[in-house]
């Protein structure tokens, strides 16, 4: 497939003189600059193309999501079923103006079958995003249900799955916000993001399994809407080795009218009290390549302290530092700080709660 050639250089920062900017324009600006320039003006203008309007679902859509998610995690320690995922709330503040950002990722599901049958089972993925900044951060959210099985090579998921390659590589959480993360996330891991920002709708099937020693994944997605199609094919392959593990990953979209594709690359080193992670992102995002590093050290046992730098080229460079404390097991919150874009001079501060539903 062959790119379209950069008309310019993807402009990655934004003025540190203007004090109007919030902390959503912060946040947003330098990876939505990107995206309408570089290569093919970027992914999610070309994926949006997929619908007609962005209409945002309101605060029910959200809500009605945490609500089950709480429900489910208080069974689910029935061995029949399971809930996983994160929600995290943050308070983000810069240049006297500050924003309220709310997240959730879920997985809710339950197991049958084993012994003289297969496993298999049913699971609800929901992605959520909430703000009062309104934007493409407003309030919207997307569901994701699969039927699966379990095989002797690996696990068959069908219906609306979630991508395999967002699934094995995930953007850090810089200045503990899933706000940053999430830009960078939806915009070199389209796929899971198309239902959430429209009235897309898609199907498609989903292969994990442990071959020849390494951890693989595909996944193929077929999205419909009111204005085109696009299909989606992701994949990757990794392995855990204990204390380090590496994945690498590809993303390939096709809306018809555009063919976009995504390399990704992470290694990672878990040493139990200090690591980090190397994530390479070859994409649409920017005609310089994405390096993104993050490092965790703790101190004690309920106290992490984290810090990551991130570039595409010149002076698109950022940095970010936070402090996290655990609590009853799932629980977490800390605060953290992020600058660099455009020289400096817009730091945005962040404060957040979350917990983490592994039942």
């Amino acid at each position: 497939m062959q790119r379209a050639a950069p008309t310019a250089r993807p402009h990655l920062a934004f003025s540190a003189t203007d004090k109007k900017n919030t902390p959503a324009e912060i946040y947003a600006g330098p990876a939505r600059a990107a995206m309408t320039a570089g290569r093919g003006h970027g992914n999610l203008v070309a994926m949006r193309h997929i619908v007609t309007e962005n209409r945002p679902m309101k605060h029910a859509a959200l809500t009605a999501a945490l609500v089950l998610a709480a429900a489910t995690a208080a069974s689910a320690q029935s061995n029949n079923l399971y809930t996983r995922g994160s929600v995290q709330y943050d308070y983000l503040s810069s240049n006297g103006s500050d924003v309220s950002f709310a997240y959730a990722d879920l997985a809710i599901g339950f197991g049958f079958g084993g012994g003289s049958s297969l496993p298999m089972g049913f699971e609800l993925g929901v992605l959520g995003i909430a703000s009062d900044s309104g934007g493409p951060f407003d309030n919207r959210a997307a569901l994701f249900p699969t039927f699966w099985v379990d095989t002797s090579v690996g696990r068959f998921s069908v219906g609306a799955p979630r991508s395999a390659v967002g699934s094995a590589i995930q953007i850090p959480r810089f200045g503990g916000s899933r706000y940053l993360s999430l830009i960078f996330g939806e915009a070199i891991g389209v796929t899971d993001f198309v239902q959430v920002y429209g009235e897309a709708h898609s199907y498609g099937a989903r292969f994990d399994g442990f071959i020849g020693g390494f951890d693989a994944g595909l996944s193929v997605h077929q999205f419909t809407g009111s204005a085109s199609d696009a299909t989606s094919v992701t994949g990757y392959f990794g392995r855990d080795y204990g204390a380090l593990d590496f994945a690498v990953g590809f993303e390939a979209i096709n809306t018809g009218s555009t063919d976009l594709r995504n390399y990704l690359a992470q290694v990672g080193y878990d040493a139990g009290q200090f690591g980090g992670h190397l994530t390479l992102v070859d994409a649409n995002l920017s005609s310089d390549l994405l390096v993104l590093v993050d490092a965790f050290y703790k101190p004690l046992d309920w106290l992490t302290l984290n810090a990551g730098y991130g570039t595409a080229g010149s002076s698109d460079d950022f940095y970010s530092v936070n402090a996290e404390v655990s609590f009853l097991k799932n629980g977490y919150a800390g605060v953290g700080y992020l600058d660099g874009f455009g020289g400096g001079g817009n730091g945005v501060t962040s404060a957040y709660v979350g917990w983490k539903l592994n039942y």
